[in-house]
This record gives structure tokens, sequence and C-alpha cells, in this order.
């Protein structure tokens, strides 16, 4: 049971994940061209563009971005207009970013901010930010994390997270027109979420003092938000990065407490998946600090969850958890009594 499997790297079902819902492959409407160059790319690029943002739709991601750079000549052209370059580099980062190629996204949005520093219409006004918002991960991911870092307080910056209450609940769409459009952002799940990336960039860089820092502010306003919300269960991710800071630190005691409140939370909201995660890290926890009848105990409370869910494949998991578990005890040294009375 290696550590990784402990505290698994800020994975949890928490604001970061609800945060992100919405926050995909907006689309932008696609207005004529006049005439020139300006007429050929957009030729090239609608049907391109229209692939990647239907719903549903699926392409090769290798060929899309081969497709996708081939533009990029027509746009080094006189007189390219600076919408078109941030149209192709935001689907371009939209590209990487369902391939798994973090620093290739976070490059595109790069460009396409450069071109564009600041959205300069209501039709892009949601891409601009999707690019911004994301991008922390993106770079992130990448190994990037001072950059990550900027990004995070120059959105933090202009959202206090004092002042996040004035902010809309949640983001919605308007599905009413031909193009669906991005209302009510930011939200204040998805600025919730860039706090949430502080911390997370902070326990990349091993500066987990500084990350348990910055997810206690974040916790102290997420508890009053998520429960005026209505939603206290989206505190299971938040819950799970602190107790990773506290292992981290060596607070052990900690980070059992907050993956007990995380296990609560998640009981409640009827999670299966979470509970079966933390009663594995709870055992698991308890193994690290010598506590083997309370690494049994969490165990046995894992058996009897699955069972009451009539769960065959987490009971047949709990069966080699308890041999894994069994084999890492130490084994017991006979007594000098047992020595003198073996035959």
């Amino acid at each position: 049971m290696p550590l990784p499997d402990l505290l698994r790297r800020y994975a949890g079902l928490g604001l970061k994940a609800l945060a992100g819902a919405g926050i995909g492959a907006s689309s932008l409407a696609l207005a004529a061209p006049s005439a020139g160059p300006a007429k050929a790319f957009e030729a090239r690029f609608a049907p391109l563009y229209t692939t990647v943002f239907t719903e549903g739709g699926t392409f090769s991601g290798s060929a899309m971005s081969a497709d996708l750079q081939a533009l990029e000549p027509l746009l080094r052209q006189p007189g390219t207009a600076a919408r078109d370059i941030f149209r192709l580099y935001y689907t371009e980062a939209s590209v990487y970013a369902r391939r798994g190629m973090p620093e290739e996204a976070a490059a595109a949005a790069r460009k396409a901010l450069a071109a564009l520093p600041e959205p300069g219409s209501a039709e892009l006004a949601y891409p601009h930010f999707f690019l911004r918002h994301s991008s922390i991960r993106w770079l992130a991911d990448s190994g990037q994390h001072d950059a990550a870092l900027k990004l995070v307080h120059s959105i933090q910056a202009r959202y206090p997270l004092q002042r996040i209450a004035s902010l809309p609940p949640e983001m919605r769409w308007d599905s009413s027109g031909a193009e669906p459009r991005a209302l009510d952002f930011p939200s204040q799940l998805q600025i919730l979420g860039v706090y949430e990336d502080e911390a997370y960039v902070l326990h990349e860089q091993g500066r987990y003092r500084e990350a348990k820092q910055a997810n206690m502010r974040l916790l102290a306003v997420a508890r009053e938000r998520l429960k005026a919300l209505g939603m206290p269960q989206q505190l299971r991710g938040v819950l799970t990065n602190i107790a990773q800071n506290c292992y981290e630190l060596g607070e052990l005691d900690e980070a059992r407490a907050y993956l007990q409140e995380r296990l609560q939370i998640a009981l409640a909201a009827q999670d299966d998946a979470t509970v079966y995660d933390c009663y594995f890290q709870l055992m698991v926890l308890a193994h690290e600090q010598g506590q083997p009848q309370q690494a049994r105990q969490w165990l046995s409370r894992y058996g009897q969850h699955a069972q009451m869910r009539r769960d065959g494949e987490q009971l047949a998991r709990a069966r080699e958890l308890q041999a894994e578990l069994e084999s890492r005890q130490p084994r017991r040294q006979p007594s000098v009594e047992d020595r003198r009375t073996a035959p």
C-alpha cells in the first residue's frame, strides 16, 4: 500500500470537479468573413471548428491538431484579425486538452490570449475566461508552476475570496438560439475552483505548509458558500486535499480527522465510490501509524458497506485487502514460554 494509494493527488470530487462542469469548449459564432485571406481561412477553419465543438462529435485528435496547425500560415498575412488568431489557438488548446497534452494546450492558450488580451465582445468573453481558468491546471500539469501561480493570483486579485458571495452561484447555458451562449460566469463555484487550484499548485511544488494554509482559507469560505447553495457534498475534494497536505507534513491525526469528515459527507450523499475510498485511505493511514487493530476495523467497515450494497466486486476487493493487510503485519515472535512448551 504505497503512499500514492493513500492520498491521491488532488483527485477528489469537489470544487474543481464541479467548477469544471460547463467549462468545456464553448462555441463562438462564426461570422461571415469579408474577402481575401480571411475568407480563405474561414472556409477551411469553419468545418474544423464545427467538428471540434459539436456535442457528441468524434474526430482523430492527432489529425485535427495537424489540420489546425496547417492553418497557422494563413494568419501570418498582413491584416489578419486578432479575433481569428484567438479562435484558431483557442480551438487548438481545446483539442490538446482533450488529448491529455497540457503543455501543448497551455502554449496554444498563451498564443490565443496574446493575440487578444481582453475579450472585447460578449461572444468571446467565455472562451477567454475558459482559457485563463483552464491554463492554471495545464501549466501546473506541465511543470510550469510559477506561471500557473501567476495566473491564479491575477484571477484572485479580480475576484477576492471575501467578496465571492456577490458572484452568480452557478453558471448556466442559454440554448435557445442557434449557438449555445454562456451565462452567469464567473460563478462562485468557478472562482472557488481557482482558489483550490492555488493549493494544488503549491502542493505540486512541495510547498505543503503553504498549500495547507491556502486550503484552510478556502475551506472556511467554501463551507459557508456550499451550505448556502445546498451543496455541502462538494467539500469532499477540499477535505481530501487538506488531508494530503497534513500527511506530507506528518500531521497524521489531522489527516485522519479530515478523511473522517469526508467519509460522513459521502455517506450522507450515498456516494459509494467515495465511501469505499475513505475506508481504504483510513485503513492505510492506520497501518502507517502502526495501529493494526484500527486498520482492521476500517477494512471491516469497508466490507460491511459492500455487503449492505450487495456489491460483489467490492466484497472481493475487501477480501484481497484483508489478505494484503495481514501479510504486512509484523509476525509475533514466540515467547519464552512458547519455546519451553514447543515439542
